[in-house]
Order: C-alpha cells, then structure tokens, then sequence
C-alpha cells in the first residue's frame, strides 16, 4: 500500500511515530487531524481509567509498560474499529471548500459520454482547481460568465469520456525497456511476502508512464506481480510526469480515516513454475492452499493477540496491568489488516479450480474478495462470483499461451457483464502495452459485450473497484478532472486521444493537423455495432464449388478471382461456377446469375457484404506451437546452427489447434511460419493453409519454400553467435564465401528467395542495408521497431519491412526503445512513417502468446487510417505477398459488415475451388 501509518513494525515506539509522523506528511495526511485522534483516544482510556478505577487498589501496582508505548498500542485498538470507507459527500464537501473566483477552464459543445457510457450532447464542462465544477447544456449562461482568466475551448462535438483506470498495472515496477536492474515486481524470496510494498519500487521516470497517459490512461493500480502467492500491497498513481512518486499519489485520506489498499495474491501456474525446484516453495496447487493458509493462520493468531490485548486495554484494571507493548509482525500485519477489513484483496487466477479453494480460504479465515484478476474462466462459476459480490479484471483477447488461459471464450467480458458481474478489463503492462486498454474494450465490443459495459469496463467499473468511484471515473461536479478528448467515438477501430488532462492539467496533446483531421466524417462519432452472435439459416454449405452470393456492397474481388487494386461498389452479385468466379458487378452479373438460378445453384443472400481475398500473414508460432509454456504441445526449437541442412517448417505443421482455427475463421486463410529457434538461424519458412485439415489436403502447403530466417539480436545469442557482431558475419558468410554448403544460399544471394531478418535495432536495420548493397540480396527486415529512424535509407535500398507489433512499438527490450509512440505524442507510427516515405510495409505478428493474429485486419485499419480499406489490404495481403515473393492467393473471404471495422463477421469463406465454411464459429471450440 501506500506508506501509510496503519502498517505495524518492530521497531521502538519513538522510532515508529516518527517514521509514521514522515509517512503521515508523504501521503498529505494532516498531522493535527492524526494526533487529535491519538490525543483523544488516549485521554478517553487514560481519564476513564483514573476516574473510575477504585480508590483502595494498591499503590505499588504500576504499569511496567511505558506512556508512548500505552498510548501507541491504546490507538491501535481504537484505529482496530474503523474500516475504511468510499465518501460520496467527498465531491460536494470540495465544492462547498472551493475558491469562487480562481481561473477555469470551460469546454463547450462537447459530447459527453460518461464513465457508464450515457452520452450527452452540446455538453458544458467547466473545470477549477483541479476538479469539475460543472457538468450542465447551459452554454449561453456560462459562456457569459467568463472572465479574463477563464479559457475557453469549443470542442466542435468530439467526444469527451472520463480518464480511463487500469485496475492492474505493473508500470513504475517493471519498466520499459526491461532491464535486470529496474525489474522489482515480486520479491521471489518466499512464496508468501504480503509485507512487500509497490511504492518502495515505484519509478516515476518509468518512460512507459507518458505512453500510457497518451493512450487515454490517466488512474493506474500499480499491484505487485504473480510469481508468489501473496506478493504484497499495490498502490495508486495518476499518470503524470513527477520526479518522485510523491508527485503521482493520490490523497487516499482526503475525507479523513482510513486510506483505501489494495493486495496482490495469486494462485495457478506462475506459482509452480517459479517455487518448482525450490524446497521451500509449493510445486502444486496443493503446496500453493497449504501456503495460503499457513500465512493467514500466522495472521489470525496474531489478530487474536492483538484483540485481547485491546480487551485487556478496555479496562480501568487491564489498562495498569498491562506489561508488554501492543503485539506486532512487519511480517503478518497487512494479513491482520485483510482479516479486519482494512485491505481490498485482489486475486490472480485463471481456472476454477483456482477460484473456488480461493473461496475456501476466504471462508476459513474469514476475508472478502475484491475482484478475481484474469480469471478467463470465470464465466463457468460465475453464480459463486456473483453471490460474493465480486468483481473480475480481465482480458478481451489475451489467451492460448498456457493452459490456464487455454480455449477461452472470445464472448468471456460479455458473458461475465450480462450476468451482473462487475467486469473491468486490463492490459497487466506490461505483459500487453498500457496504452492500449481502450483497444481492449473494443474487441469486448466487437464480441458482444453492449457499448455502456465496453465503456464501463475501462472507465468506472475499475474506479469502483479501486473505491474511488467518489472521485474517479465519472465527469461530475467535484470528481477529479481527468478526462480525454478523443478524435472518434473511443469504441471505433483507431480511436486516439487528441488531448488527456488529469487533474485538470493536460498531459497530452496532438498537433493542430490531428485535431483538424477529426473534424472529417471518417471520424464517427457513434459506437460500432457488436458482431452478431446468431448464425441464420442459409443455402451455404461446406464442399459447394458453385453459388451465387447477392448482398456484396464492396469486392475486392475481380472477375479472374484475383484482388483488383480499387474496389468495386454498389449493389453486387458474386457468382461461382465450377470452383471459379465467372462474374462480380451488378447488371453484368444478371445473366449469369439468371443461369445459375435455373441450373438450382445455392443462392447466398447475406448483409452488408464485402468481399476480400483471404489474408497471409507471417507469425512465429502458428501450425508449430499450441501453447508456448506446454513443451509437448510445440515442434520444439532448434539451437539455431543447421547451416549445412537447414530445417524447414514444412515437415512440422500440424493443421489443428485453437490458434489455427480462430485465425482461419477469422479471414485468415494463409499463414508464413518459419521454424523455431532458440538461437540465430531459424530456416526456411512455409507457407500454408491455415484451414486445411492436413498436409494431404490440396493446397495445405501453399509454397514450401516462403523464405530464409534468422533472428539478429540479444535473444539469438548462443554458443556459436554469442554476440550480434557475430551472427551479422555469419549471415554475410552465408551469403557469401559459405553458400556453396546448400543450394538455399545460393538462391538467396540472387535474390530468388527472401532473406528474413528478425530484428528491431535501427544499426542492425542499416548493417541490412549495406549488406544488401554489397550483396544485391532480397532482405527483408521483420520487427523494424526502430526501422522509421532509416527509413529514407530502407526505401531507397527497395528493402521493405514487416512491421510487428502492427504499431510498431512495443518497447519491451533495449533494441526497441526508440520506436514511435504514435499519437497524440507524435503525429505518426513507425509504420505509417515509412509508408510515407516509400518503403514496402506489410503488418504480421511475432507475438510469443500467439493469439493477435486474427486481428489483423482491424490493425491494418488502424496503420492505413479512416477509409483508406485498400492499403489497409495491402498490408494484410497483397504486400505480404509482394515482399515474400509468394504466389497471389485465390482464396476469398466473403463478411457480413465492414471487415475493416468492429461488428463484422465471417459468412463465407472459398479456397482451392469450394466452399470451405459457412458462418463459422468465432472461437472454434
């Protein structure tokens, strides 16, 4: 928690008022308030005792126990009885306290949409010192009021929200880019370490803060980590520039009492992995229960002690016979305070196995439960959560790496709101980047989870769970102003804040030309639609080679059933015969269409078609990994040094697996995996169909020859390239003095076949350059986190990129850290930089979790921008297929809604001349 003064210690009693005195003055507790208590309370129990005691006790017995001692432990007992509390007269008591005549800031014509999702248009907001003063559609009114001093900003009818929250952060504890120095989000020591403290670690120059803000985020949970069972108290911050941490906390205690806190405990497989080899650590979830109870055993006995001393204490004969001081643990007194009320606890957990002996824990020693964090099954004991009253922090898309976040339901944060469960989501920066948590409750949306819970779920469902919903998560009179002016509705694919204030100071704020270019209608300002859940009826069956699909308002498709650079539109047909599109268009297509009808082909009657050739993306992990931290269920990775028979990835793909079949069912029919490495050469790639049943079906290998790998940088060293110095030789002598030692070689110093650098370092980028310069090899970089930094250098060497994570920045490790943020810090992406500048992009994804990928198209919108569907495409497509050199897909995808938005789904999908699948099931269960 917060340093604050409700934590015991062992130290002496003088030694501990003061450094609680300091404490007290750190989180801006007023200290006459505090020593008013103690004062108070002690002259109550010391006069009670003198004045009722009876005159004929004994002189000589005297307390053996000193006054500062006595009156330390006699304000424990009395703080014992307080619990803290969420103040909803906070906001009116800071009105009534407030200055009539400082400055304010007054925006108008603004579209509220709060933190519950109810929208207001030709909204007023005006803001003074720090908070709203006033929410109201009386803009004349106010506007005349004005003074000199007030600004005054006309929004134009962009959407204004509340700050979003983040229930579950590890900024500030475990800072980009990772380093072994600043990475202190669990103290591993032991299993169970609840005396660890989040703020002891905080960063406050943690580069990932800004970015964060910049994405909306203005209030985070910093909460210790998830590799021991309880891993200790989280704390609070507003993200905002400060050279101490002092300057981020909020003032937890601004009503008086007791300050809100928050514990991390965690139960499931981080826990057995990392106490596995460790003798006194728990290697199962057997060890994790007995772990658990042993700590809150150790607490209660000391709660008991504690209790009768208080008791002893209550009494004119107790009081002077007490003889030790108040009994206290540094070790075990956040496990008393969590056993009194004092604490919010927070859980990490996924399956319900890990649910319900939480539940019995909490039952056997009596304490409450939050919020379960992650829990990705919930939705199966979710009559068990709801009669707890407990909330779920969760992910939308964050799945498949592991067991325990195997198989997850795409409609999770739907299923869990719908039956009443308070339902907040998270991005746990940094396992996925902060800034995007609004990204999270557009894919909750886009899987049904209603617009008001999406908003909720990010804005004041988390404030709720926090205990700050008193101030926090709504735009009214007295909250804190934090709030974000976004350029489109926050649910739309690509929605970016233009300006974030928190405390009403901006923190963030775009250029002129963004703000400008949200005025465009390609800037909507209403909420996506949800994708329907409901399959209908229809005539399309799987094995058809000839139907007529009516409905299409856009193809991308052309008569040759090849992609045509600009769509056609209107009101289409699309018609199938013998496993070949003979015709798409509107009048053309009747006759044929007519034909079709009298020979009883299938007629498709579908929505707001669309009509896409299916996507090829290059992945690391796709037809050779199920989940990452299961070994058995991968190929298994080679260390890196088969230069004289390289590995192909040909001879291990598996067609099954959830991975597989979500991105199939997704639009995703073609898939690049190289194969796997520990170390610097991976070797040569396949390209496969994700939707064939086996490598026997027509077509399952595509092209067996996609492209050569290799992965330069730290985590490509080994015992042969154990520097980077290293495998750039190495690669230079493969395309060079060494290509005689196999054939692949020879053909990709001619260029013949893609030479595919897994890198992110701008000079690893630029040695790729001169490499290729020298050489005249087709190099291909694959990361290019910094790649924008040559990007005049890339296009005129022809070198295109294929840029993953889509965005481009992720800054997780040192080779990334100077990658472009995006806006509103600055104007552009990396990859649209190097759009601009003429390099060949294409997006994919190299994401160890391996579940993005099906995403694909959304993030292709994002990079391409409002409208702009046909070099959204291309990079998903078209720009793949030119980089790798891979043969044009056949495959088309037919949607039901716009594919380059949320709402839209699968209704078809056609390979190697038939019909592959009709409606299918999202998630492939």
């Amino acid at each position: 928690m917060e340093k604050a003064q409700w934590q015991e210690g062992p130290r002496s009693r003088r030694g501990r008022r003061r450094h609680q005195n300091e404490e007290a003055a750190f989180l801006g507790i007023k200290k006459d308030i505090i020593l008013t208590v103690i004062v108070a309370v002690f002259t109550t129990y010391f006069l009670s005792s003198q004045w009722n005691a009876p005159r004929h006790e004994d002189p000589n017995v005297v307390s053996q126990l000193g006054s500062e001692d006595l009156e330390y432990g006699i304000a424990q007992c009395a703080l014992n009885q307080q619990r803290p509390v969420v103040d909803m007269n906070l906001a009116s008591s800071r009105l009534a306290a407030l200055s009539k005549t400082g400055p304010r800031t007054i925006l108008h014509n603004a579209t509220l949409v709060d933190g519950d999702g109810t929208v207001t248009r030709d909204c007023v907001i005006e803001i003074q010192d720090g908070i709203f003063t006033r929410v109201s559609k009386a803009a004349i009114e106010i506007l005349k009021s004005t003074s000199p001093n007030d600004k005054v900003i006309d929004l134009k009818g962009r959407i204004v929200t509340p700050g979003l929250v983040d229930a579950h952060s590890h900024v500030g504890v475990r800072e980009t880019p990772q380093l072994w120095a600043t990475e202190d989000v669990t103290e591993i020591s032991a299993p169970v370490t609840p005396w660890a403290r989040a703020i002891d670690a905080f960063k406050p120059h943690d580069g990932a803060i800004p970015v964060i803000a910049s994405g909306g985020v203005t209030t985070s949970l910093v909460l210790t980590g998830a590799k021991n069972q309880i891993s200790g108290e989280g704390v609070v911050v507003k993200m905002k520039r400060a050279d101490s941490i002092r300057g981020m906390l909020l003032n937890l205690t601004e009503s008086g009492g007791k300050p809100q806190r928050y514990l991390k405990m965690a139960m499931g497989e981080n826990q057995k992995r990392q106490f596995e080899h460790v003798s006194s650590g728990p290697s199962t979830r057997l060890g994790e229960s007995y772990w658990f109870r042993k700590a809150y055993d150790n607490a209660q006995r000391l709660k008991r002690e504690q209790d009768r001393w208080c008791e002893i204490a209550s009494t004119a004969k107790g009081l002077r016979s007490i003889t030790r001081e108040y009994p206290h643990s540094l070790e075990w007194q956040t496990l008393v305070d969590v056993l009194r009320g004092d604490v919010r606890v927070n859980v990490h957990g996924y399956e319900t196995e890990d649910t319900l002996a939480i539940f019995d824990h909490a039952d056997e020693f009596g304490f409450n439960i939050t919020a379960l964090h992650h829990a990705l099954h919930a939705d199966l004991v979710m009559d068990q959560i709801k009669a707890r009253d407990i909330a779920v922090v969760g992910f939308s898309d964050s799945w498949g790496d592991k067991k325990e976040l195997y198989n997850v339901s795409s409609y999770f944060p739907a299923r869990v709101a719908e039956y009443g469960i308070p339902l907040a989501l998270t991005r746990d920066h940094p396992a996925e980047h902060g800034q995007w948590l609004v990204y999270e409750a557009q894919i909750a949306h886009h899987f049904g989870l209603n617009a008001d819970s999406a908003i909720s779920s990010i804005i004041s469902t988390p404030a709720r769970i926090l205990g700050l919903d008193n101030r926090l998560g709504f735009v009214r009179p007295g909250y804190d102003a934090d709030f974000v002016v976004w350029d489109r509705h926050l649910l739309q694919v690509g929605a970016t804040p233009l300006e974030v204030f928190i405390d009403g100071n901006s923190v963030a704020r775009a250029s002129g030309s963004l703000w400008q270019a949200s005025e465009s209608v390609a800037h909507v300002k209403e909420a996506p639609l949800s994708r329907p859940r409901v399959s209908p009826e229809s005539t399309c069956r799987a094995g058809q080679s000839d139907i007529v699909i009516r409905g299409l308002k856009m193809s991308f498709i052309g008569d040759d059933g090849l992609r045509i650079e600009q769509p056609e539109t209107g009101n289409l047909t699309l018609v199938v015969r013998a496993g070949r599109i003979v015709c798409v268009g509107e009048s053309k297509c009747d006759d044929v269409a007519k034909q079709a009808a009298e020979d009883g082909i299938p007629l498709l009657d579908v929505q707001d078609g669309y009509t896409l050739p299916g996507l090829t993306i290059v992945t690391r992990h796709h037809g050779l990994t199920e989940m990452r931290q299961e070994p058995s269920t991968s190929d298994g990775a080679s260390v890196g040094e088969e230069y004289e028979r390289p590995l192909s990835s040909r001879f291990g793909i598996k067609f099954d697996g959830v991975h597989l079949k979500r991105a199939y069912q997704g639009g995703v029919t073609r898939i690049v995996t190289p194969p796997l490495t520990d170390g610097f050469f991976h070797g040569i790639s396949a390209l496969f169909r994700s939707g064939a049943r086996s490598v026997l079906d027509d077509g399952a290998i595509t092209k067996p020859d996609a492209a050569l790998h290799f992965t330069i940088g730290h985590d490509a060293k080994s015992s042969k390239t154990p520097s980077i110095t290293s495998q750039i030789s190495k690669l230079r002598d493969l395309l060079t003095a060494d290509k005689h030692i196999h054939p692949v070689y020879q053909s990709a110093a001619k260029g013949d076949i893609a030479v595919v650098v897994h890198t992110n370092n701008k000079d690893v980028i630029a040695h790729m350059i001169a490499l290729k310069r020298e050489i005249g090899a087709h190099i291909v970089i694959m990361g290019g986190s910094e790649a924008h930094l040559v990007a005049t250098e890339l296009a005129e060497a022809n070198m295109p990129v294929i840029v993953a994570p889509f965005w481009g920045c992720e800054p997780l490790f040192w080779d990334a850290r100077n990658c472009l943020p995006g806006p509103p810090l600055v104007d552009q992406f990396g990859p649209q930089l190097l759009i601009d500048a003429g390099v060949k992009v294409a997006i994919s994804n190299w994401d160890g979790t391996n579940n993005h990928i099906r995403n694909s198209i959304w993030e292709a919108s994002w990079v391409a921008g409002p409208g702009n569907r046909s070099l959204a495409l291309d990079l998903v497509s078209k720009n793949v297929e030119d980089i790798l050199q891979l043969p044009r897909s056949r495959d088309f995808v037919v949607y039901e809604g716009d594919p380059f938005n949320f709402g839209a789904r699968v209704a078809l999908i056609f390979e190697e001349g038939k019909v592959r699948n009709c409606y299918p099931d999202v998630d492939g269960i």
